[in-house]
């Protein structure tokens, strides 16, 4: 009998199994949502998943960002329609949110592949939302940007969020 139940216990977990795993990998929460056209920030270096800017107040606190879309690119990017700041914990939904303030007064006509924002840690810091997202000009630290851009046939690409790190 005990034989019996062992192989009856082993077919139902070998069955679960076979159906258990059958859409792997295929649920947006863990599948790659890569988008059509691959947005790179020029300049930038990463040690893991954010790209990321250094920057020095010594240095004036000088923040470049420098964003590009391969030149053959099926679409072109229309303009920069939102850009938010602040603490590392930035995702999407501040993008999306239309509470969140934005960095740019208002959207920013590109026609192109390339954009650059020029700014400095002054001016981040009379925008940051919230006092925790400032940067300290004594010790510096890591912040954060998120960029939406809207292409030419009105299709919204996030790229990743590009991380500056401030040092004094």
């Amino acid at each position: 009998m005990k034989i019996v139940f062992n192989k009856i216990v082993l077919f139902a977990l070998f069955a679960f199994g076979a159906v258990a795993c059958k859409k792997e990998f295929t649920d947006d929460l863990v599948k790659d949502n890569k988008p059509e056209i691959p947005v790179t920030f020029v300049g930038a270096t990463t040690s893991g998943f954010n790209p990321y800017y250094k920057v020095s107040i010594q240095g004036g606190g000088v923040i470049k960002l420098e964003l590009s879309i391969p030149a053959n690119a099926p679409h072109k990017i229309k303009e920069v329609s939102k850009i938010v700041c602040g603490a590392t914990a930035l995702n999407a939904g501040n993008l999306k949110d239309p509470s969140y303030p934005s960095y740019l007064a208002a959207p920013v006509a590109v026609n192109g592949t390339t954009y650059t924002l020029s700014t400095n840690v002054t001016e981040f810091n009379t925008k940051a939302p919230k006092a925790s997202d400032k940067i300290p000009l004594d010790k510096g630290g890591e912040r954060a940007f998120l960029i939406l851009l809207t292409m030419d046939d009105n299709s919204e690409i996030i790229p990743v969020q590009c991380r500056i790190r401030v040092t004094p």
